[in-house]
């Protein structure tokens, strides 16, 4: 092999420069997939959620059959998870924005060093994210309230929320560029695909006690999940194009 290369120098070289000036490509790539420290925030971002989901579905339903007690406990638990997440937000928010993702990011990709990305816009722009997240949130309470009051039947209430959820998402990925890769774009459209499906008459949805909050955030996670599952196989695969272009440049192949 090596008497290969040698006789052939002129030609392999310029194949070799080729494939160096492929670096910043999948560099960015990499960069761009490498979100499984994204997948563990939206975890716990989702975990908190329930437990906010949950005693405001339990109210409503008791403001609907008039149960004062229940509306009353569920106030009291509402206002538990309030504090908790003030403390959460002053613990990790405002100075300490970041700080939980480099920990998490840390844990995660510690033997892979730092992956950095030119500033995405949502930065530059605040007020985008404080008027798109009232908006989406004003649109979840509306149809949770519809769908617990009987005016929005849990059948419709994915396909309502997907008229939501799927502008909002993708303009999260245009507002979070170039941080984003367009794999996660597989989110909203898996998402609206699914809506499509129930008008269609596919029964994938629930019923039953907890259809409400399980229609409004279960097929959100489970493909937003996919998705970053996606991304970070992908990531895989472009750091493994990155270590073999450094083995060209006389690195060594595992990176390290």
């Amino acid at each position: 092999m090596k008497g290969a290369i040698i006789m052939n120098k002129e030609d392999h070289t310029p194949r070799d420069s080729d494939k160096l000036k492929e670096i910043p490509k999948w560099s960015r790539r990499y960069a761009q997939n490498r979100k499984l420290t994204v997948l563990v925030l939206t975890a716990i971002i989702t975990f908190i959620g329930g437990f906010v989901a949950f005693p405001i579905s339990l109210g409503i339903a008791a403001i609907i059959r008039g149960d004062m007690l229940v509306t009353g406990i569920c106030a009291v638990l509402f206002t538990a998870v309030l504090i908790v997440l003030i403390i959460f937000t002053f613990k990790f928010g405002d100075k300490n924005r970041g700080l939980l993702d480099q920990k998490i990011d840390q844990w995660i990709y510690g033997k892979e060093g730092t992956a950095s990305l030119p500033t995405s816009r949502s930065t530059k722009k605040k007020w985008l994210d404080v008027v798109s997240g009232i908006a989406i949130s004003i649109c979840i309470l509306g149809s949770m309230y519809l769908a617990m009051d009987g005016y929005l039947s849990f059948k419709y209430l994915q396909p309502v929320l997907a008229v939501c959820f799927v502008p909002f998402l993708v303009f999260q990925y245009f507002l979070q560029q170039p941080r984003l890769g367009p794999l996660l774009l597989l989110c909203p459209a898996l998402y609206a695909i699914h809506a499509i499906l129930i008008i269609a008459g596919v029964p994938i949805y629930f019923t039953g006690t907890f259809a409400v909050p399980l229609n409004m955030f279960l097929p959100l996670f489970g493909y937003t999940f996919l998705a970053y599952i996606i991304a970070h196989i992908y990531s895989r695969h472009a750091l493994k194009k990155l270590k073999v272009i450094a083995h060209l440049e006389g690195g060594t192949a595992n990176g390290d």
